[in-house]
């Protein structure tokens, strides 16, 4: 079973050695120049002759986007998902910074907001312009209100300068979770969390936070209605817990008919996306299903496409708690967000 784990990696902010593909070397990797069988991770001198350990050079390397511990020093596909690695070169590992600005600023409740967001890498502080297109998009943005109730999947645009823009509107006072999900050249897929409150808003962030009930299950499944559209969850392993790799799987039917549906599109190079979050809000998981679409499709013949009325996400709970799953389907023009709440206890 796979499972998007780079999502918890760098929600945790925590470092995991790449996982590397025959022939590949680590760039965390330090060497004597006299003994360059003397390695190390971390800085030093060498034990046999005293001089200072030095960053051996490293070839361009290529990665996977949804497994980025998995390396290899040439091109071919990922050994667990499948996708096609993406050329890194000697790739940075650590967080960049991502700067948001608003207009106005601070942000007002139901009116027009222009955001606008800036990388620049982690030691040398220049401005990254140049990203890797993941699924369709250079930069994925979710903003999810403090208490859970509003959320968004946006895309802002990359401009010459390479900031990327959007216009949005947060529909109502209060705090909200930013996470900016990206992958830089020359750098690792990341994820950065920011945070937006509006104009004049004097609530208490803890007050705010969602009180998630889980949804209760029926036979076995998870079940509700939205927008004409009858979603069923499982999960396999059934017991969920956390600290181990599960599947959801859904199952989508016509409300009005019965029927599995027959008029699921691609939503941006996937057959759905799926968004995790801890009622929290410090754990975040985005996840796209294991069927992956043919390759090499442009986005004009991947909407020629219909899939099948079930959908398999792979994903991981990093830890107990109450989390809330939003999946994005795509049925024929219209894009339906589902959304249920879990509580995932600890492994007895």
């Amino acid at each position: 079973m796979k499972f998007d784990r780079r999502r918890f990696l760098f929600a945790a902010g925590s470092f995991v050695a790449p996982t590397l593909l025959a022939g590949g070397q680590s760039q965390e990797t330090l060497t004597c120049p006299m003994h360059p069988e003397v390695v190390a991770r971390q800085p030093g001198k060498c034990p046999k002759c005293g001089m200072k350990l030095t960053t051996r050079p490293l070839p361009s390397a290529w990665t996977c986007a949804m497994h980025p511990e998995i390396q290899s020093p040439d091109p071919g596909i990922c050994p667990r998902c499948r996708m096609k690695l993406t050329r890194i070169g000697t790739a940075e590992f650590r967080d960049y910074n991502v700067r948001v600005e608003t207009s106005p600023s601070p942000p007002q409740a139901g009116k027009p907001l222009k955001l606008r967001f800036t990388v620049y890498h982690p030691e040398n502080g220049r401005q990254i312009r140049k990203f890797n297109i993941l699924h369709d998009m250079p930069f994925h943005l979710f903003i999810v209100s403090q208490d859970f109730e509003s959320f968004a999947h946006l895309h802002p645009e990359l401009q010459r300068d390479g900031s990327l823009i959007l216009e949005a509107i947060l529909p109502k006072p209060g705090y909200y979770l930013v996470f900016c999900d990206f992958f830089p050249d020359g750098g690792m897929p990341q994820v950065a969390h920011q945070h937006l409150v509006t104009a004049g808003y004097r609530g208490d962030l803890v007050a705010s936070l969602p009180a998630l009930e889980p949804d209760q299950p029926l036979d076995g499944k998870l079940i509700k209605v939205v927008e004409g559209t009858r979603f069923e969850l499982t999960f396999d392993p059934p017991g969920v817990h956390s600290g181990e790799e599960f599947q959801l799987g859904y199952r989508l039917f016509d409300q009005k008919t019965g029927r599995p549906v027959e008029d699921l599109h691609p939503y941006l190079a996937a057959w759905g996306h799926t968004l995790i979050l801890s009622q929290d809000g410090t754990e975040y998981l985005h996840s796209h299903p294991a069927e992956m679409l043919p390759d090499g499709l442009s986005p004009a013949q991947q909407r020629q496409l219909k899939g099948g009325s079930e959908v398999v996400f792979e994903t991981f709970f990093p830890r107990p708690s109450r989390y809330r799953i939003w999946s994005q389907f795509q049925r024929g023009d219209r894009l339906i967000t589902v959304d249920f709440d879990i509580d995932v206890p600890r492994l007895q």
